[in-house]
């Protein structure tokens, strides 16, 4: 059931038009069964199948990705009804299918938020079929029902009350490439001035492409190919902007034509992009890599011939230009596939070429371990149901559905979410049965009287309840189940108190498995992730900057593995943070760990490029400008390990005692001095902005 939430206008009207769409499924196809074809068996199937894919799954995107995603999730939602019906023969059997059926829907996040998005729904197929009495002469009945509701609210979905369709992370992508085209070409013509930028723009545009920021149906959290490159693509274009903005405030000594050429290809290279992603079809390759080979070439034949009018400038233009190139490879791969070829750098681009089972079974390994959250959630929701469904059936307990239902809808992923969910849920359950019995009561068993109520009950239970919080939820859905039953047999006031009863017994088993399995939830694996990649970061910073000034001339560049290893679980750690219903808020966690994930790559890009340079004689570096470098990586580098030790230490995402380095004296004639002192500074810039507060709340998916 969903969380307490703020009573706005766009949420009222989804509330309305989600429970519209359940509202007319639900009757259509009930009427329909009970009374129009009188198989009260197949009207029960009808309004659980509505209420699992309505309500209990997370179906999100467009009205047509919407139905699309229930059409396709009704043949799993086929089978687990008929293998409930099956296994009921007995209670172990049941008991042990509920354990895998749990076990796999659960472990199917893996897969992306679109694939979860049914796994609820497709559970209470299985648990509304397992209990007794058994029957299987009745599966005709129970598949005829299912297929009913669940095709009628595929097409109320696709076609009832369809609502404005959101922007996509795609269309977010788009908007952020045109944007940086605007500022590089308004750089490039201004010769670095960039007047008339709005910053407050920019940053917005930079702040949606954080994941925290967009439902948690289209966030680009899937194994595939197409999703991994849209993420990094995100990454990257979020630096770009902030890269850009930044060059808007730095006016180079003189005009500098050679770098107002890379902003020209940085821009030409941004508008395909945003055009290409707008149209869904691949780029063209862009210019800007062959700027860059040209400008560096250009570079070092000038400071051959005569100082560089701003260094730092020029390093500025040429980080902006990498991250562009970023963003155009990775809307490549993520609009083209495979089709790409080979991808540099390969620490960044390592899935660019992958089959793509290689791609998926590489995410499903990587979770089959107890460190995996997403693991963790799974055997906490299997052995939960597991539980139930043995202490309904030792008990024998008439309506021992709502025990399991219980347990799916109220543990959450830390104990504390789930004794405060539990907290409302048995306070609402109580004021409903309450509220039930004296409706039963007054009157009585005749089940027309019921059957006028149902619509507006249901549509206030489905209204109201996603808006004022799980306890208004259940006490309404309390009084709806209680007029439900009253069509289908004779019902008096103890159809709430075997409610109540049941409601307590699965808000105790799942207390217990929330207690028992993992109770702090994803929080720690985040900060452990977090703080190893911050750490790999570390040390890539003090040894590319040892590369840089002391070791030998050309070579292969820094050794980055261990930091890509720790960027991919970093990832997968914050996507499975992301999924938790509330968790920035409820953890008390103001920190945007996705510029964490921008640390990492902008780590592994210099470990990759600045040592590939071609170096001019070292003569011209001077010791006081080698220690300049020295210091700031050094303090940067404490700085990242110091933010790495809080966030392992489950404490602030900062550490207060030591300042960033400031930006030194202005670089030596050197190309690859600017280029060091400018990637130091693009790294200070993400740690400024790691630890400081959120500027907004996170935005959260539907939970």
């Amino acid at each position: 059931m969903p969380d307490d939430r703020s009573l706005n206008a766009p949420r009222r009207r989804d509330a309305l038009r989600s429970a519209v769409r359940v509202t007319v499924a639900v009757c259509a196809g009930f009427y329909t069964c009970r009374y129009g074809m009188q198989r009260p068996v197949m009207s029960v199937y009808a309004l659980f199948g509505v209420i699992a894919f309505g309500v209990l799954s997370r179906m999100t995107g467009s009205a047509r990705a919407r139905s699309a995603g229930v059409v396709r999730a009704l043949p799993a939602a086929l089978t687990l009804t008929a293998v409930g019906t099956l296994l009921a023969v007995h209670t172990l059997t049941a008991v042990l299918g509920m354990v895998v059926v749990g076990f796999a829907l659960t472990f199917s996040a893996v897969a992306g938020p679109r694939v979860a998005g049914p796994s609820s729904g497709l559970q209470l197929c299985y648990i509304l079929a397992c209990f007794p009495p058994y029957a299987p002469q009745q599966i005709g009945d129970r598949l005829a029902g299912l297929a009913l509701g669940v095709g009628l609210f595929a097409a109320a979905e696709r076609w009832l009350l369809p609502e404005k369709p959101t922007r996509g992370y795609r269309t977010r992508l788009a908007l952020a490439s045109a944007t940086a085209a605007r500022l590089a070409a308004r750089l490039a013509a201004d010769r670095g001035t960039g007047e008339g930028t709005d910053d407050r723009t920019v940053d917005a545009i930079a702040d949606d492409l954080s994941p925290a920021r967009l439902p948690q149906g289209e966030r680009p959290a899937a194994p595939s190919r197409t999703s991994r490159a849209y993420a990094q693509a995100g990454a990257s274009a979020r630096s770009l902007l902030h890269q850009l903005r930044g060059l808007t405030h730095t006016r180079p000594d003189c005009p500098d034509a050679l770098a107002a050429a890379l902003l020209e290809a940085v821009a030409d290279t941004c508008r395909h992009t945003a055009e290409a992603l707008r149209d869904a079809a691949p780029p063209r390759p862009g210019a800007v890599h062959e700027a860059i080979v040209r400008f560096q070439t250009a570079r070092r034949r000038a400071v051959r011939e005569r100082p560089e009018p701003d260094p730092r400038f020029r390093a500025a233009v040429l980080a902006a230009a990498e991250s562009a190139r970023n963003v155009e490879l990775a809307a490549r791969v993520a609009l083209r596939g495979r089709g790409i070829g080979l991808v540099e750098p390969r620490s960044l681009f390592w899935y660019a070429d992958a089959p793509t089972w290689w791609l998926w079974a590489r995410r499903v390994r990587a979770h089959l371990t107890p460190r995996s959250v997403l693991f963790q959630n799974a055997v906490r929701v299997a052995l939960g149901l597991g539980a139930a469904r043995l202490v309904a059936g030792l008990l024998d307990l008439s309506h021992g559905f709502w025990v399991l239902l219980a347990v799916l809808t109220l543990v959450r992923t830390t104990v504390v979410q789930t004794r405060q969910a539990v907290a409302r849920a048995l306070a609402g359950t109580l004021a409903g049965a309450l509220c039930a019995a004296a409706l039963l009561t007054a009157l009585g068993p005749d089940s027309m009287v019921y059957a006028v109520l149902l619509a507006p009950v249901m549509l206030a239970t489905f209204t109201l309840g996603p808006l004022l919080g799980i306890a208004w939820a259940q006490a309404m859905f309390t009084v709806l189940v209680s007029i439900v039953f009253a069509q289908l047999a004779p019902a008096t006031w103890q159809l709430d108190e075997v409610r109540l009863l049941d409601v307590l017994i699965g808000s105790t088993v799942g207390l217990l498995c929330g207690l028992l399995a993992w109770p702090r939830g994803a929080r720690s694996e985040l900060l452990n992730a977090m703080a190893r990649l911050l750490r790999e970061c570390a040390a890539l910073v003090t040894s590319v900057t040892a590369e840089i000034l002391t070791g030998p001339g050309r070579g292969t560049p820094v050794n980055g593995e261990p930091a890509s290893h720790a960027l991919v679980l970093a990832q997968t750690a914050y996507a499975q943070y992301l999924s938790e219903p509330g968790s920035p808020q409820l953890d008390g966690d103001a920190t945007d760990w996705h510029v964490a994930l921008m640390v990492g790559q902008h780590a592994l890009a210099g470990s990759y490029w600045i040592p590939l340079y071609d170096r001019p004689d070292r003569a011209a570096l001077t010791e006081r400008e080698a220690h300049e470098a020295r210091r700031q990586a050094g303090t940067l580098s404490r700085a990242l390990t110091a933010t790495a030790a809080a966030a392992d230490g489950g404490g602030p995402s900062y550490d207060p005692t030591e300042p960033l380095p400031p930006a030194g004296p202005p670089a030596a004639d050197v190309p690859e001095l600017a280029d060091l002192e400018q990637w130091l500074a693009v790294l200070r810039n993400d740690v400024h902005l790691l630890r400081e507060p959120a500027r907004r709340p996170h935005g959260a998916g539907p939970s």
